[in-house]
């Protein structure tokens, strides 16, 4: 899937415990092989809890459309889901 995007679901949980985001993981991971197995390929590559802030960070790869499904398949509680870029920055055609 080369050249697909990567996509935040941003989820404001207040309380939530580790337990509870294993087991979005697992959900996660569930509807992603689901949604790719019927010709919409998506990844799943894991979360980050901000426990301060109760926030948690879902990170998917792939279309908006098959990102959306996927989370709302898994039960993610999202409030926006918004496209997400990491570092390097750097290109290898600028280095």
């Amino acid at each position: 899937m080369g050249g697909e995007s990567e996509y935040l679901a941003e989820c404001f949980w207040p309380g939530v415990r580790e337990a509870e985001l294993r087991a979005l993981d697992e959900r996660a991971h569930s509807s992603v092989a689901q949604l790719s197995a019927g010709g919409h390929p998506v990844r799943y590559l894991g979360s980050l809890l901000m426990r301060k802030d109760e926030v948690v960070l879902c990170l998917f790869a792939g279309s908006p459309e098959a990102v959306r499904e996927a989370a709302e398949l898994a039960e993610v509680p999202f409030d926006r889901i918004v496209e997400s870029a990491r570092s390097p920055w750097h290109t290898a055609d600028t280095e």
